[in-house]
């Protein structure tokens, strides 16, 4: 039988420099392969994606082991929980591997709500569903985070680095060259920065002074009177009081402003 790789799954895998994996070719070689990969039904790794590439390139023959999932969200929750087991990870590499678990929870907390109507239990575990209350959403943050192995305060300035910030600084934070707090700090400064920029860039409404709301009003009741007269052309019977530069009718020109009682 021929193990596959699933492209979704590989996705969620931490990138292993080729120095460790060559280090680990170099150990399955001379000692054989110590953990069984685990695929499912299809024969798609789930976990030990490396240690099939190392075997693939030394030609040898994987060890496997068949896990059955009743649901693709339990099954991808079993590959994400796998990969945030690995000892070498910084938290925010472990935060974008928990990030989708977060939505996984959420969903499965969803779906047991509708089968069972466990609303209760689920909210008591933390696995609240979008529509929940933010109490019970924050609950499943901190579930979440535990399970990653970082302080909740660190998963969500992760998670709000991963939706703001510039690859450059995602990479660097890979590669344990910038901090969480840091990053997290400069994108908090920014938008502050722009939050104050749009409001001064907010055009200033011009306020009418008393005076010029009540020659308005004075004005309006003026032209309402001289459009009752019905005044026209004596010569070609058309409506006088016309815009020269639109061609307005006096009635077109009153009409909207009179339904919202506005002025001219």
């Amino acid at each position: 039988m021929s193990l596959r790789l699933n492209p979704e799954y590989e996705k969620l895998l931490p990138k292993m420099s080729e120095e460790e994996f060559s280090e680990l070719k170099a150990s399955i070689q001379a000692e054989g392969q110590y953990y069984p990969i685990i695929v499912n039904e299809d024969l798609e790794v789930l976990d030990g994606h490396h240690r099939y590439r190392a075997c693939v390139e030394l030609d040898i023959e994987p060890d496997f082991e068949v896990h059955k999932f009743e649901d693709k969200l339990l099954e991808k929750k079993f590959v994400i929980e796998a990969n945030l087991r690995r000892r070498h990870l910084n938290n925010f590499q472990l935060v974008e591997l928990a990030v989708p678990l977060l939505e996984i929870e959420k969903a499965l907390a969803k779906k047991r709500q509708a089968k069972g109507g466990k609303n209760g239990r689920n909210q008591q575990l933390g696995l609240a569903p979008d529509d929940a209350e933010p109490e019970f959403k924050a609950k499943a943050t901190e579930l979440v985070a535990k399970k990653a192995g970082v302080s909740t305060r660190t998963f969500e300035r992760g998670k709000k680095i991963m939706e703001k910030a510039s690859e450059d600084d995602k990479q660097k934070l890979r590669e344990g060259k910038a901090s969480i707090a840091k990053v997290y700090s400069e994108i908090a400064s920014s938008g502050n920065t722009q939050t104050k920029k749009e409001v001064a860039e907010q055009p200033v409404l011009k306020q009418e002074s008393p005076l010029e709301v009540q020659n308005k009003a004075e004005l309006l009741t003026l032209l309402e009177r001289m459009l009752k007269q019905e005044l026209f052309c004596p010569s070609c019977g058309n409506s006088m009081f016309e815009c020269s530069k639109c061609h307005k009718t006096l009635h077109e020109l009153l009409k909207p402003k009179n339904s919202e009682n506005a002025s001219v």
